[in-house]
């Protein structure tokens, strides 16, 4: 019979309960980047301008300050605004499956794994040079063929494969697996990461193993959380690891892509990352626009971009919206334009809010932080669309220097696979809530209602 135990706390705690309890929470995230865009906006514009060979427009421009400043501020407003009406706690789950429980688990990985690999094989069959390319530092030639192709087809394996990973590993707690049989999961989990590694590298996108990896590291620190066992050691050695991994990760794939100087690497990464800032900053004082700005399409690019949507709805034919490669295409000249280097032209998930809305972009990104509300109350009490969905909601927080992502067809297709997943469960899962039984709070903020 299904159970709901405390979870066992640490002994030597975090000390400051806030931090505890938030370190991966929409405020902890939010606030990573928000210090991230400050530092940004404190280099030195001889020093980036240096790297960039591009004027700073960034550094301490009060409109660029101000207006991040508000979108943050209304993030963390939408996300506040959901747990003062829904408060909860962190919960410990123990479900029972009607089926032999690791079996459970495997298949839907077994599955994915197989998707993905023959996604790579079929990528090699149609490029047979590629991994020549690769190995030769050449794969820039793949990256500019490969995904202007079929890049949309090619990542619907892997995104779906990067659910199941995150449900598979969340629900080996939930399910008390042991010995051998938490070994084979293991194992799984294992062989799906390198699968994910594989087709990542054939495609020289880091955002899908990089989504996948960070996801898995947001389910362990949720998971550290609800146990009571963050430390600063602990932050310490997380926030260092992950800025190691995501750095070691970006070079290595700008080495297979035939980058090799220090100075040029150096130039890539700042141009991923800070340079979006740059662009920001032009989209806010008015000396970059996008052609295809004011219409709507950057806030949500399932809803503008899809055509699956499109063919059930047509909105964008209503709406008189390109095609998403001509307005990626549009977006190089109107950068050169500005004066900044027309190779970079990502301006931020709110710089692209900025480019259709303006300073009218609070609102919307007040829906932004009640959407993470939502996704970290699910998480809290172990729901399935929470494990799925909020690991990639904490992905694109902390990459608000790339695209408006959050609603984008990725998210659409993640969101598709938690409600298969969550299907299976609901025949084959037996939980304490399909019993009548409530949910025992471990800690964590306000208590759950009727605690």
């Amino acid at each position: 019979m299904p159970s709901t135990e405390p979870i066992p706390t640490n002994p030597r705690p975090l000390k400051f309960k806030w931090l505890r309890d938030n370190l991966v929470s929409p405020y902890g995230l939010a606030l990573i980047s928000y210090l991230f865009f400050l530092a940004a906006c404190l280099i030195p514009p001889s020093v980036y301008t240096y790297f960039m060979q591009e004027p700073d427009l960034m550094f301490l421009d009060p409109p660029t300050i101000l207006f991040y400043t508000l979108c943050v501020l209304s993030f963390l407003g939408g996300a506040w605004l959901i747990g003062w009406m829904f408060p909860c706690s962190f919960v410990n789950r123990k479900l029972e499956t009607r089926i032999w429980a690791t079996l459970f688990l495997v298949v839907p990985l077994a599955m994915g794994i197989a998707a993905t690999l023959a996604t790579v094989v079929f990528l090699i069959l149609q490029h047979p040079d590629a991994i020549i390319l690769l190995f030769a530092q050449q794969g820039s030639q793949v990256k500019d063929t490969v995904t202007l192709e079929s890049a949309g087809s090619l990542l619907i394996a892997p995104i779906v494969l990067a659910a199941i990973i995150w449900w598979a590993y969340w629900r080996s707690f939930d399910f008390g697996l042991r010995g051998w049989k938490k070994g084979l999961v293991r194992f799984a989990l294992t062989v799906a990461v390198l699968s994910e590694f594989a087709i990542a590298t054939l495609l020289l996108s880091r955002g899908i193993l990089m989504m996948a990896a960070f996801g898995l590291a947001i389910l362990y620190t949720v998971r550290k959380c609800a146990k009571n066992a963050v430390s600063f050691r602990f932050v310490l050695g997380f926030g260092i690891s992950i800025a190691t991994c995501v750095i070691l990760l970006f070079f290595s794939f700008s080495f297979l892509r035939g980058t090799s100087s220090l100075d040029i690497l150096v130039r890539v990464f700042l141009g991923y990352t800070v340079a979006a800032y740059n662009r920001l900053a032009a989209v806010v004082n008015g000396n970059l626009r996008y052609p295809f700005a004011g219409r709507g399409l950057y806030l949500s690019g399932f809803v503008s971009f899809s055509h699956a949507l499109n063919r059930v709805v047509p909105l964008a034919s209503v709406m008189n919206w390109p095609d998403i490669l001509d307005v990626w295409g549009s977006e190089f000249g109107a950068v050169t334009r500005s004066g900044l280097d027309g190779n970079l032209i990502l301006s931020g998930t709110f710089g692209y809010i900025f480019s259709d809305l303006g300073w009218f972009s609070f609102p919307f990104v007040f829906g932004y932080g009640m959407l993470y509300g939502v996704a970290w109350n699910w998480i809290k009490r172990g729901k399935i669309l929470g494990i799925v969905l909020y690991p990639s909601f904490a992905f694109s927080a902390l990459l608000w220097i790339g695209t408006n992502s959050l609603l984008d067809s990725s998210q659409a297709l993640l969101l598709a696979t938690a409600c298969f997943l969550a299907f299976c469960e609901f025949l084959l899962v037996r939980s304490k809530a399909r019993k009548g039984a409530g949910y025992e709070p471990i800690f964590a903020g306000r208590e759950a209602p009727g605690q």
